[in-house]
């Protein structure tokens, strides 16, 4: 999806979020390439279990993205 993002729609970044305690899809980001940009707290009307440490931003530019797959 990554690559499809960046070679056939010509994004210049790609962002992902989920919650803080989410490790699993954490791990999808990291081995996607993408890389931690920050933690936020955002007010939850009902939260779920876990929200109370926050959600988790990761991001790779095309850039970056294209430096690590030798497309200049």
């Amino acid at each position: 999806m990554v690559r499809h993002g960046f070679t056939q729609l010509h994004l210049d970044r790609i962002v992902a979020t989920t919650m803080t305690v989410n490790t699993a899809s954490r791990r999808v980001m990291e081995k996607s390439g993408l890389s931690l940009t920050r933690t936020f707290f955002l007010d939850w009307p009902d939260p779920i279990a876990g929200a109370e440490h926050g959600d988790v931003e990761y991001a790779v530019t095309r850039e970056a993205w294209a430096r690590r797959h030798d497309r200049g």
